[in-house]
């Protein structure tokens, strides 16, 4: 960049070929720039040059500048380079500034304070644009966004703005209503629609299914009049991160018939529902057609799922070699990679994966490093990370690092710490923690502590009782004391209880479930 500068031509104050040469250089920062650290320094230095040569009310550059701040999410410079712009202010630059306040994650209230501003200060009439822009970051911020996008709504209507944008506003409102879970709003709006698009149907099904009505999804894709690779990948998606990894492959089989093109997304959501279901036959027809179409549709998150599938389906090796040819890893391929070595039992290698991190681990990566050293039986290095979490890591311990915690110190009969460290827990134990406590009291035969441990879990599960006592009463009977587990018994009798059916699932060539 200080390169392209030095090439300048020599200061002509309003020059015609500087502005041209200004703007050819934020094109080129725009599309080459290495890192978005990098793209900020060499906005520094055109945002110098703008003032430096006279043009502050050229549109045209800030609207380029603006572009980049917006692309950065730099919004302290997207906030100065619109200032110098005339009043009234022209609806570009706004709706760029609003972009980039987006970008840079701001909060609900203070969006809708910049564009209440925008509006009052500097003359602002709001157009499909804004108002998609607005909605589209209320959606990311979930829920709680839902009063804002009530005034953003009334606001459009106010100002035509539904009427005029052909729909584009209200797709955006539907999707923000979905975000906020209230479904039957968001249909509502896709129904008020004049005319739709396929953008607004594909939102109105990723509505149902972000709102975990997935039978309504696939009654409302079956009555969809077009479907496309966005239609098809959705309801994919969406079975398979419901738990119905069969109606997921199934429907992927109905998109390969109806000749639609799949996509790198469609591959991870199959992938998903192939892990699901152990089926590793076709997740390695997945990675094969992956490699036959080249090394530009992978993904970082398409080779993640790969590395899961094959860890889930138990070809851990497959998962490894693969982890070790990625080009690029993210957090989550060291962690997925991490936890796979650990489940099938090569914990020494996960901690040796583990100290040749490159990325900075987050809680699941802590979370499989614990679940690592329980595996090697390492409870001193557990010990270790567990409370360096914080202070090296910068990571809070939540609900499973304990629970992971506790039974690495019940398999290695420290119960009395165990139980020390569930009391200690800044929230309220789950019956993961009391349930690892009392199995470790009938491997070491703590009757006393069992039966306190027992009460504790009927109090958290009331309708489980029943497999608790049997549990405690068995456990008297196997030391002979054949008067405390009558009365366990009885105490069973009395609560109505019944011991719940054991389950399993069986996939030979499809998923069955027995009842035992």
């Amino acid at each position: 960049m200080p390169s392209d500068l030095a090439r300048l031509p020599p200061h002509i104050p309003y020059s015609r070929a500087l502005q041209q040469r200004l703007f050819l250089l934020a094109q080129r920062l725009s599309r080459r720039a290495r890192s978005p650290a990098a793209a900020r320094r060499g906005l520094d230095q055109l945002h110098a040059q703008l003032l430096l040569n006279g043009f502050p009310r050229k549109r045209f550059l800030l609207a380029k500048l603006l572009s980049l701040a917006a692309a950065t999410a730099d919004l302290p410079r997207a906030e100065s380079l619109f200032l110098l712009s005339s009043s009234p202010a022209p609806p570009t630059l706004a709706n760029l500034l609003l972009r980039a306040a987006a970008a840079s994650g701001a909060a609900p209230p203070a969006l809708l304070a910049l564009f209440s501003r925008l509006v009052a200060r500097h003359g602002l009439r709001p157009n499909a644009f804004s108002f998609s822009t607005l909605l589209a970051a209320l959606a990311a911020a979930g829920a709680g966004a839902l009063p804002h996008a009530r005034a953003l709504h009334a606001r459009a209507i106010a100002g035509g703005a539904l009427a005029s944008s052909g729909g584009y506003v209200m797709t955006s409102l539907v999707d923000a209503y979905a975000a906020a879970r209230r479904l039957e709003d968001a249909r509502k709006m896709f129904d008020e629609m004049p005319t739709r698009t396929a953008a607004a149907w594909n939102c109105m099904l990723a509505a149902y299914v972000r709102c975990g009505e997935v039978d309504a999804a696939m009654r409302f894709f079956v009555g969809m009049p077009w479907r496309d690779a966005v239609a098809w990948t959705t309801v994919i998606g969406g079975c398979a991160n419901a738990g119905r990894a069969a109606d997921a492959v199934e429907l992927f089989y109905g998109m390969r018939k109806a000749r639609v093109k799949d996509d790198a997304v469609t591959m991870v959501s199959l992938l998903t529902a192939c892990a699901d279901l152990g089926d590793l036959e076709l997740g390695r027809w997945v990675h094969a057609r992956v490699d036959w179409e080249g090394r530009e549709r992978r993904t970082v998150l398409l080779d993640n799922a790969l590395i899961h599938m094959y860890v889930k389906c138990g070809a851990v090796e497959d998962a490894l070699q693969l982890f070790l040819e990625m080009p690029r890893r993210s957090t989550v391929s060291w962690t997925t990679m991490i936890s796979g070595l650990a489940m099938h039992g090569r914990a020494e290698e996960a901690l040796d994966l583990f100290h040749r991190m490159q990325e900075r681990p987050d809680g699941a990566t802590l979370l499989a490093v614990l679940w690592a050293c329980s595996h090697a039986g390492r409870i001193d290095d557990g010990r270790q990370y567990f409370e360096n979490m914080e202070r090296v890591y910068g990571i809070t311990p939540e609900i499973q690092h304990y629970g992971c915690m506790i039974d690495m110190l019940c398999w290695r009969k420290q119960l009395y710490e165990a139980l020390n460290l569930v009391e200690k827990m800044p929230f309220q134990p789950n019956e993961g923690a009391w349930g690892a406590i009392l199995s470790g009291c009938r491997r070491e035969g703590n009757l006393e502590l069992a039966a306190k441990v027992t009460d504790k879990l009927i109090e958290l599960q009331p309708e489980r009782a029943a497999g608790h006592l049997a549990l405690l009463s068995n456990m008297y009977a196997d030391v002979g004391q054949w008067d405390q587990a009558r009365m366990v018994r009885e105490r069973m009798a009395a609560l109505r209880a019944e011991k719940p059916a054991g389950r399993s699932w069986v996939n030979p060539d499809q998923v069955s479930m027995v009842v035992a």
